[in-house]
C-alpha cells in the first residue's frame, strides 16, 4: 500500500468513527429529551375557600425514582355485606359501600405537607349478595340523577356520597375535614362520566360543592367549590 492510499484510508477511517459517534450521541440525547408519557390521571380539584385546590395521582410510562412522600391511588373494594343498622342483618340483603382514595404512599409522616382525600359511595342496595347483583346496583348508582349527602353518625339514607379531606399543613393528623359532619343540603354532585375498565373496575369522572366541616369543631369548616374528580371504584364481591 502506497503512502497516499493509507493516508486515505486513515482519513475515511477516522470519518466513519466521528459519523458513528455522533450518531449514536444523538440516540442518546433522544432518549433523554423524551417526555415521559402519561397513561393514567387520577384527581379531586377545586376552590377550597377561595384558593385553588388539588390533589393528583398521575402514573406515566417510565418510573422515576420514588420519593416515599408522594401521592397514590387507593380504591377498592370497600365493603358490602347485610348491614345491621338497616334491621336485616344476616338476611343475605346486601348494602355496597365503595371508596377511593388518593392517599400517602407512607402514612407515617409528611414531610411535604402533601393534602390526600378519600370519596365515598355508600349505602346501596345490592339485593342478594351475589356479584351479578352487586355489578347491576354499581352500575344503576353511576347512572343516577341525584344524589345525597350522607351524615355522620349515619342515618338511613341510601345512595350516598361524601369526601373526607385530610390537610397536610396540620401536625395533627387526627384533625380533618368532611362532608359527614354537618349540613349539605344545598350541596351539588354530578356523575359525567363512567368507564368499565374491566369487569367490576370503574373510571369515574364529575363535579360537585360542598362543606368539609372539622371533626372536632363544628363552625370550622371549609367551603369546596367549582369541585372535579376523576377515580376508580372496585367491585367487593367475588362470585
Amino acid at each position: 500500500m502506497t503512502i497516499q492510499n493509507f493516508k486515505k484510508t486513515v482519513l475515511f477511517s477516522i470519518f466513519t468513527l466521528m459519523v458513528f459517534t455522533a450518531c449514536n450521541s444523538n440516540d442518546g440525547d433522544d432518549v433523554k429529551e423524551r417526555e415521559p408519557l402519561l397513561i393514567e390521571n387520577h384527581y379531586f380539584r377545586g376552590t377550597l375557600d377561595g384558593q385553588e385546590w388539588s390533589i393528583e395521582r398521575n402514573l406515566y410510562d417510565t418510573y422515576p425514582l420514588i420519593n416515599r412522600n408522594y401521592i397514590t391511588i387507593d380504591f377498592g373494594g370497600s365493603k358490602t355485606d347485610d348491614s345491621g343498622f338497616l334491621g336485616e342483618q344476616d338476611t343475605g340483603f346486601c348494602y355496597g359501600r365503595y371508596a377511593c382514595g388518593l392517599v400517602l404512599s407512607d402514612s407515617t409522616d409528611n414531610p411535604d405537607q402533601l393534602d390526600s382525600a378519600k370519596m365515598y359511595f355508600k349505602t346501596i342496595p345490592i339485593g342478594d349478595c351475589t356479584l351479578e347483583n352487586e355489578l347491576i346496583s354499581m352500575k344503576i348508582f353511576l347512572e343516577r340523577n341525584n344524589y345525597e349527602y350522607g351524615t355522620f353518625p349515619e342515618k338511613l339514607l341510601l345512595n350516598t356520597v361524601a369526601l373526607d379531606f385530610f390537610p397536610g399543613n396540620i401536625e395533627n393528623e387526627r384533625i380533618y375535614y368532611s362532608s359527614r359532619f354537618g349540613d349539605n343540603t344545598d350541596a351539588s354532585f354530578k356523575i359525567t362520566s363512567v368507564s368499565e375498565l374491566e369487569n367490576g373496575l370503574f373510571e369515574v369522572e364529575g363535579n360537585f360543592n360542598c362543606k368539609l366541616y372539622s371533626n372536632n369543631d363544628e363552625t370550622d369548616f371549609k367551603e369546596l367549590e367549582n369541585g372535579t374528580f376523576k377515580i376508580k371504584i372496585k367491585s367487593n364481591l367475588k362470585k
